[in-house]
């Protein structure tokens, strides 16, 4: 596994990859086929590692996951500024996100190549949005969207525990992890983490990205980006669903607060032709705790069957 850091969209964004890292050229007489992972939020890459050496070891296929803009601080010795959060709506809002993958598409990605996008919660949102640029769009073989957070996510279940409680309590939450990852020693960190790991379903694989996660410019950024997304994400784009139908697959879980089941009825409902499916196997939202491997395979045999039409 490749791990980077690159500037895109001028804020210092982590990438990782399988395969071939994403400023290689191809090899010659490969398949031409990238898939690129938009994570959910939080946007850290560490959390879907499982996930795309997964992907990649059952496809054979590049696998390249971006993280968001901000979710991530670059490495100390790298010593670069990141933009401050007074210019979020440039480089951390939603819009910008959006924005951010698709400076990196156009630059990294070659157009000839058949280009897999998978979108996972807010992922699979943004994914939607880059359908609406021809440029892109010409060249997405496949969009895979997980568990989709593409409408009206302020209404579940989790959205009305967020805007009520979390949201709320976000000044608290981030001057706590100012305390944790400043005062305490990596290695106590780590130990705290694995501990609450064990009562909330963290397992040992994640405690890294948990940990860069409580970074306090971070999750101010991941609580920020969750605000607008319950301002922003209401009514499914169902012009855009409809005409990019036959290039979608979505995934939804069956116990998910949120993404609940009735979601995935209404969208059948207006898009019967749509390919979407309910999860019988109990995978949860962030599958990539738990699941990952198990959701890697799964999308690997739909590249391994696309490679063969």
């Amino acid at each position: 596994m490749h791990r980077g850091t690159i500037n895109c969209n001028q804020v210092q964004t982590e990438v990782i990859s399988e395969g071939r890292w994403i400023e290689e050229d191809p090899v010659p007489h490969s398949n031409k086929r990238v898939v690129l992972v938009i994570p959910g939020n939080p946007g850290l890459p560490r959390f879907y590692e499982g996930f795309i050496k997964a992907l990649r070891s059952k496809s054979n296929t590049d696998v390249w996951a971006i993280g968001h803009a901000g979710h991530t601080q670059p490495p100390e010795n790298l010593a670069i500024a990141m933009p401050g959060d007074e210019k979020w709506a440039e480089y951390y809002s939603l819009t910008a996100q959006v924005q951010h993958k698709a400076e990196f598409i156009k630059r990294y990605i070659p157009e000839d190549v058949h280009l897999h996008l998978i979108g996972h919660s807010i992922g699979a949102w943004m994914v939607l949005k880059l359908l609406k640029d021809k440029d892109i769009e010409r060249r997405i073989r496949r969009c895979y969207l997980l568990f989709p957070t593409i409408e009206y996510m302020a209404e579940t279940r989790n959205g009305l525990l967020f805007t009520t409680v979390i949201s709320r309590a976000a000044p608290v939450l981030i001057f706590l992890s100012w305390i944790f990852t400043t005062m305490f020693p990596t290695s106590v960190q780590t130990f705290m983490i694995r501990v609450f790991g064990l009562f909330y379903g963290i397992p040992a694989k994640s405690v890294k990205a948990v940990q860069e996660m409580l970074n306090a410019r971070v999750l101010r950024r991941v609580i920020n980006l969750a605000k607008e997304e319950m301002i922003s994400v209401r009514e499914a784009d169902h012009e855009i669903i409809s005409q990019h139908a036959n290039k979608l697959w979505l995934y939804y879980g069956a116990t998910d607060g949120w993404v609940p089941v009735k979601y995935y009825k209404n969208i059948m409902s207006k898009h019967p032709d749509l390919n979407a499916q309910l999860c019988q196997r109990g995978f949860q939202h962030s599958f990539v705790l738990k699941d990952d491997v198990e959701m890697g395979n799964i999308i690997a045999d739909l590249l391994n069957e696309d490679s063969e039409r």
